[in-house]
């Protein structure tokens, strides 16, 4: 029996050297072309699939898909017509530099996937029928034997065979900057011949055994085995992954397309009564055609279109003087509607840059030296450990390395967690203390100690290094993992921490003031989190007691979970540790499914798209490109405090945009009632065609674009996030756009009557109702400007802009009373005093009607406010 078992062990030692040797001769061979052809066809190119490009033509047919902009081209099309070009070259300006920005928009967004593809776009040095050769990266197949040095992209998915002192940068995947040291895997495990079962047997390798398609060779050479190629490589699934992720319509989107909707209706409706009334009352049918098309067009307002995009250029450019860059024109609007803001931790809350904190040493001078000598500077720690000596030990550590001659050395291995030196003369190790600390002969109790100092800096969210030593051996040459790991002097730790950013405590208190939720998702471990968020007060023990489920969640416990128990849990969680990026879509999918409007940061490929799902994607400066294209915002100085601001100018951007539809819509229906009520008593038309495109154009021209630069209002960051299901133009809104318009319009008819019946000159009477119109919209402007402050409190100096408008307007309006050419155009008259001063009145009556309904509903947000503090 143990004969048979020796002779079966004998069997498997021949049959393993047997494949050793075969990997072996493979490795020097590399795949014949008949295996390549046959992989090819079968398996396909290593290339990232994609849909077909949506053409040039297609994006710019698609920017006409709104009912705004149909509206505008019916308008534009219908005053040609009749011969009211200066109104259709005003709306045909609208239409067109919408269409343009939506297109320049939507271009830029398919950008994202080409960059994705451009990483595959380079050559690959492989070996095949034992000749080495360059080949396009495309005709790479699983099984090909491939070459790679410093500075070069990995071409594919594959497996490390053998290397020499390999590192990889994999921030283009994981955004983590410090690269991986790398590793020859097992090759026994592998069989180059089945391309599937390579595969298969290829997941259960530990991540330090694999390299992914894009990322970036940071040190060393490296011989590897391709083993998935195309779209199943990692980058190739966050490819398809960002083709399939959907991008929704923006809060600001819906209610345009909501409220475009509604005044279609509205405006198709009038037209139609006006018309029939028209018709009834005697009218002619091309006068009356010809004004109730005037009236459609006075009611659309086609400086909206015009007055948004202005808005939010200048919103996006008060976003950027506060160091962020909008790259999407919608997005600087969503900001303003943000519920919950999904942050990193490194980079964004802290500085992102590792400061040595404190040093324990047992001998100061031989812990000085194991700190500069078993660094290579590769990453921000060991970079951080020279500063340190450079700054606080005012000793040169490049004068401490150059006297001492290196001549070997054992790379560090996240398996292992150490790495050792050896000089002419000492043995240094650094590594995770823990592991050091076991190599070190010492007595129990002091081991003992050094653990609880350990586990009490761990609990702070500190981070440390250990370093040990040992006297060379007389002769050693070469260093062996066995040969370090006992009779070692332990000599201390270096504690070092990424510290919280100045300012970034007192936004987190803006935000939480301006009803805002802050949930941080992070890669890193657990216990650092939750130090950095006790520090910036987001997660407390208060919070953790009276919490009904736990508030941080690993990813690991994510994974667990269904889609409906993370629903649930997400909006509870503070902390999410120990995330990959992939992770980060489900949180964003499962806090949208619950109502909210997501801001998410990342930098990493894999980030994208959660970055693209999310209501508003937010990435740093040093974000890889790809991750960048789908982002909307990018953040200059890498900072919280950025988001908080950016979120303030989105609030103050989406006010302002009420402003000027309150503005436009009150004097457009001021219009619609007064033509309505005249018809309907059977009364003249109170105003010529050319008298209402002076109003719409001229006399709301200038006030209207002034609105588009009016100061964002001080308490905005003290409101609640706005209710995703408000509309554009709420109750508030509403009730003002009819007051002002009916009592605009009622009193004007009166005037109107009052003068024709007095007069008996219909030309007289129209100059009365055209003053009016004019001199009221350049008068309650001012009461617009805020519909959270009383006139009274208003700075009125706050807006230059708005003061020259009315300025402007006033001029032109007595140009169009006095100029003896307008006069002619217009068909008007000089005014007498009286009259004046019945113009101003009437007014005046508008302004005191607006700061009565603003007073009503002052209050009753007042005392919401109250409310909504006292419940939370």
């Amino acid at each position: 029996m143990q004969r048979g078992s020796g002779k079966h062990r004998e069997q498997q030692t021949s049959s393993s050297k047997e494949k050793k040797e075969q990997l072996h001769t493979f490795m020097r061979v590399g795949l014949k072309e008949i295996q390549v052809r046959e992989r090819l066809n079968r398996i396909g190119p290593n290339t990232i699939d994609h849909r077909k490009e949506i053409g040039d033509l297609v994006l710019l047919w698609s920017q006409f898909q709104s009912p705004l902009i149909y509206i505008l081209i019916f308008a534009a099309f219908t005053t040609a017509l009749l011969g009211d070009f200066a109104d259709t070259g005003v709306i045909g300006l609208a239409v067109v530099v919408n269409t343009i920005l939506g297109f320049y928009q939507e271009r830029k967004a398919h950008r994202a996937l080409a960059a994705l593809r451009a990483l595959l776009t380079l050559k690959a040095v492989v070996v095949r029928e034992g000749k080495r050769q360059a080949i396009e990266v495309s005709d790479l197949v699983p099984g090909d034997v491939c070459f790679v040095g410093l500075g070069e992209r990995i071409p594919a998915d594959g497996v490390v065979v053998d290397e020499e002192d390999f590192t990889i940068s994999e921030a283009i995947l994981t955004g983590e900057s410090i690269p991986l040291v790398k590793r020859s895997a097992r090759m026994r495990e592998l069989d180059h011949e089945d391309a599937e079962l390579l595969r298969e047997r290829w997941k259960g390798l530990a991540r330090e055994e694999k390299v992914f398609a894009g990322t970036i060779v940071s040190s060393g050479t490296a011989t590897l085995l391709v083993v998935v190629t195309g779209s199943e490589t990692e980058v190739g699934k966050i490819a398809r992954s960002l083709e399939e992720t959907v991008q929704e319509p923006t809060p600001l989107q819906k209610r345009i397309a909501r409220f475009s909707n509604q005044l279609a209706v509205f405006v198709g409706i009038a037209a139609l009564v006006i018309f029939l009334t028209g018709l009834l009352v005697g009218e002619s049918f091309l006068s009356i055609f010809t004004t109730s098309v005037a009236i459609a067009v006075a009611a659309i307002p086609e400086g909206m279109a015009v007055s948004l995009t202005a808005i939010l250029a200048i919103g996006m450019q008060r976003i950027l003087r506060r160091r962020a860059l909008v790259r999407k024109l919608m997005a600087a609007e969503t900001l303003g509607s943000v519920t919950v803001i999904c942050a990193d931790k490194t980079g964004t809350l802290t500085e992102g840059v590792m400061r040595v904190t404190k040093a324990e040493f047992v001998d100061e001078e031989a812990g000085i030296q194991a700190a500069v000598l078993v660094n290579d500077q590769r990453d921000p720690l060991e970079i951080a450990i020279w500063d340190w000596v450079r700054e606080r030990k005012h000793l040169d550590p490049q004068q401490i390395a150059e006297a001492w001659e290196r001549i070997d050395a054992i790379p560090f291995s996240p398996a292992e967690k150490y790495t050792a030196k050896l000089y002419d003369g000492r043995v240094f190790v650094m590594g995770a203390p823990e592991v050091v600390l076991t190599f070190c002969s010492m007595p129990g109790s002091t081991k003992h100690r050094w653990m609880r100092k350990f586990e009490e800096y761990g609990v702070r969210g500190l981070r440390m290094v250990g370093f040990a030593m040992r006297r060379r051996k007389k002769g050693e040459r070469k260093l062996t993992r066995k040969s370090v790991k006992s009779g070692l002097t332990w000599i201390g730790i270096v504690v070092h921490e990424d510290p919280v950013r100045e300012g970034v405590k007192e936004a987190l208190f803006e935000v939480k003031k301006a009803g805002i939720t802050v949930k941080v998702i992070t890669g890193d471990h657990r216990a650092t989190a939750e130090a950095v968020l006790e520090q910036l007060g987001l997660l407390t023990k208060k919070d953790k007691l009276s919490a009904r489920f736990p508030l941080v969640m690993e990813g690991s416990e994510l994974e667990t979970l269904s889609l409906n128990e993370l629903r649930g849990r997400v909006r509870e969680t503070v902390l999410f540790s120990r995330i990959d990026p992939v992770q980060k879509l489900s949180i964003v999918e499962a806090l949208q499914a619950s109502g909210e409007v997501v801001a998410m940061t990342g930098d990493g490929v894999n980030d994208a798209p959660a970055l693209k799902r999310a209501d508003v994607g937010i990435v740093v400066s040093g974000a890889t490109d790809v991750a960048k294209e789908t982002a909307d915002m990018v953040l200059l100085d890498d900072n919280f405090a950025t988001i908080a601001a950016a979120v303030e100018e989105g609030r103050g951007i989406f006010e302002n945009l009420r402003k000027v539809i309150l503005y436009l819509l009150s004097d457009s229906f001021s219009e619609v009632t007064l033509v309505m009520g005249s018809l309907l008593l059977g009364l003249p038309l109170p105003l010529t065609a050319a008298q209402i495109l002076w109003i719409n154009i001229i006399s709301d021209g200038f006030p209207n674009l002034a609105l588009t630069v009016e100061p964002k209002e001080g308490d905005l960051m003290q409101q609640k996030p706005r209710d995703l299901r408000e509309a554009l133009v709420n109750s508030e809104i509403k009730l003002l756009i009819l007051l002002i318009s009916a009592v605009t319009g009622i009193v004007t008819l009166i005037a109107f009557y009052w003068f024709w019946r007095t007069s008996g000159d219909v030309h007289s009477a129209r100059t009365i109702a055209f003053s009016m119109l004019g001199v009221n919209s350049l008068i309650y402007v001012f009461s617009a400007r805020s519909l959270r402050q009383p006139l009274w409190q208003t700075k009125i100096f706050s807006n230059p802009w708005l003061l020259l408008a009315v300025l402007g307007g006033f001029f032109f309006q007595l140009a169009a009373l006095y100029a003896p050419v307008f006069q002619r155009l217009l068909a008007t008259r000089p005014l007498t005093p009286l009259e004046w001063l019945l113009v101003i009145l009437q007014a005046f009556l508008v302004i005191g009607m607006i700061e009565s309904v603003k007073w009503i509903f002052l209050q009753k947000r007042r005392l919401r406010e109250q409310w909504d503090r006292v419940l939370y």
